[in-house]
């Protein structure tokens, strides 16, 4: 039913699969279905899809840009930065939670991706350790709990300050912010790198506070504020029926008439 071009097969302690030239390492367990085959085939192309269409309504990637993942997932828009910033560029992919960490590692490593560095941190406000708490839904819904009395995963925590001054990234093309509800501590964090960065998309979650998960969700109207006065121009899609996508707050360095 897969045809000829797809495999499955168990690396480095997760089920992974490979369709077409593509690796897509997706767990420990193996949990796929019938249902799932027909979507495989196209799942490289919905990748750059999603990427081109969440992150880059106003960003056009170059060859030889720096572009920061903070939130990388399991590599969905690692992929295509990437493939876009060229052999010359670079992708800094920072992702806490350790089981997916370790598929976005294995995910860069089995697809080449030489020019992306992986770490495992949580973005915050200063150095230290938080604690993670795992969705019951989906994996991508795991947030960092600031409650001491919640249980949770601990991992290491840093600033993007520190990042960017160990790696020695001096521009940042554009910083892509996905981390369910940490917003505010990541920004408060990169103080001293927001003049170096260009473009700016910090997709907020008011939307899952509005769906009584909690007021710790609830951070645009920082987000918004905090841009401002770092000299960035607002963007944003109140038009789009997706309520995480009406979330996604651009910050752009030029005036918006120039997009």
């Amino acid at each position: 039913m897969t045809g000829p071009g797809v495999e499955i097969a168990y690396v480095n302690g997760l089920w992974t699969r490979q369709v077409g030239t593509n690796y897509f390492p997706d767990g420990l367990r193996f949990e796929y279905g019938y249902a799932d085959f027909d979507a495989w085939k196209r799942q490289a192309e919905i990748y750059a899809s999603d990427t081109s269409d969440y992150w880059f309504q106003h960003y056009r990637p170059q060859e030889g840009d720096v572009i920061i993942d903070v939130g990388a997932g399991h590599g969905e828009d690692t992929l295509t930065f990437s493939r876009a910033v060229g052999s010359t560029g670079r992708v800094i992919a920072i992702e806490a939670h350790p089981l997916s960490f370790a598929i976005l590692k294995e995910f860069c490593r089995l697809n080449r991706l030489a020019n992306v560095r992986p770490l495992q941190l949580a973005l915050m406000d200063r150095p230290g350790t938080v604690r993670m708490a795992e969705s019951e839904g989906s994996w991508a819904e795991n947030a960092v709990v600031s409650d001491e009395a919640s249980s949770g995963i601990q991992v290491r925590a840093s600033t993007l300050n520190e990042i960017c001054d160990q790696h020695g990234v001096k521009d940042v093309a554009f910083l892509k912010m996905n981390i369910e509800g940490a917003e505010r501590q990541a920004l408060l964090g990169m103080e001293a790198v927001m003049p170096r960065v260009r473009q700016i998309c910090v997709a907020c979650h008011d939307f899952r506070s509005e769906l009584g998960h909690g007021e710790q969700f609830r951070t645009r109207a920082f987000v918004e504020q905090f841009l401002i006065g770092r000299g960035f121009a607002l963007a944003s899609r109140p038009a789009d029926p997706r309520d995480f996508v009406r979330d996604h707050v651009f910050g752009l360095r030029r005036p918006l008439a120039a997009y």
